[in-house]
């Protein structure tokens, strides 16, 4: 019998999944789980299908990371926005000029100030100077917004396709995910509400070093991270020894590319768990239960 369960998620799909993971996984008899982009399987660095197929067979569960890998909460402004401007200035964080992640050029976004809302499109980003970077738009901006009160964030139908449209890219593939887990860990309310009404459950709800009590509603629960740069082992075991003795659900992430989740630390947490008799499952399993 067993007291508590350990959710282990990958983030991004990386190959490193398959080459350096999957040995881990298979030599522990245990699964874990892979938060996938669609659009990102095939591509250099990442899964392509058949490795894909191969950790489903080995017992991991695929997982909804988002259609374009979006970020999916506000940019606040950093300075002023004036009638018929073309260019917004935000702070920065989550845009990635030249990059196809995060902010995307062609996608609606709401500018919202106090007491009044404009849509408008992203067309592009400019240079960041590391504080803040300059957002190129395109609508109907017909007066002044102040910067210290506003924020540009995703509209309605850039949150649905990267929340609901992502299953498009899963049909693709032959899968269907019951679990979404938010790229960069970051939603706000109404892309929460979307991922509850979709989602069986959501992997990151919060980012906390606790573990979930138990009867905590699965489009609930709060992860941390089991790589070097967060935790050191005796902060993991305190996180697993809470877990036994609660019988709760913790959720432990990584991205198996970096240099901060080696096998080694995989393997270190995967042991510890079961010294504890804390089972290590997958969300599909847990909602079995």
């Amino acid at each position: 019998m067993t007291d508590g369960s350990l959710v282990l998620v990958f983030d991004d799909g990386y190959v490193e999944d398959h080459d350096q993971l999957r040995p881990v996984l298979r030599s522990h008899d245990a699964p874990a789980t892979l938060a996938v982009v669609p659009d990102w399987i095939g591509d250099d660095d990442h899964l392509d299908p058949g490795q894909l197929g191969d950790l489903v067979d080995a017992g991991c569960e695929v997982l909804a990371h988002g259609r374009r890998h979006r970020y999916l909460q506000s940019h606040h402004l950093a300075a002023d926005a004036a009638a018929g401007d073309e260019r917004i200035v935000v702070e920065a964080g989550h845009v990635f000029p030249g990059e196809s992640h995060g902010t995307l050029a062609g996608d609606e976004y709401e500018l919202v100030g106090t007491g009044n809302t404009v849509r408008v499109t992203l067309t592009g980003t400019g240079a960041a100077d590391g504080e803040t970077v300059a957002v190129e738009i395109s609508g109907e901006l017909d007066e002044s917004v102040a910067g210290d009160t506003a924020i540009l964030r995703p509209a309605e139908p850039t949150l649905l396709d990267e929340i609901v449209g992502v299953r498009e890219g899963f049909e693709t593939l032959g899968y269907d995910p019951s679990t979404f887990v938010f790229p960069y860990d970051a939603a706000d309310a109404r892309a929460w509400r979307l991922a509850r009404e979709e989602y069986d459950a959501v992997a990151n709800a919060a980012v906390r070093s606790l573990p979930n009590p138990p009867g905590t509603e699965p489009t609930n629960f709060r992860r941390y991270y089991l790589e070097t740069t967060h935790s050191r082992p005796p902060e993991i075991e305190t996180y697993l020894d809470h877990i036994a003795a609660s019988g709760g659900v913790g959720i432990l992430a990584g991205h198996s590319a970096w240099d901060s989740v080696p096998p080694e630390r995989v393997a270190f947490v995967i042991e510890a768990a079961r010294e504890r008799d804390v089972e290590v499952t997958t969300f599909d399993a847990l909602a079995d239960r």
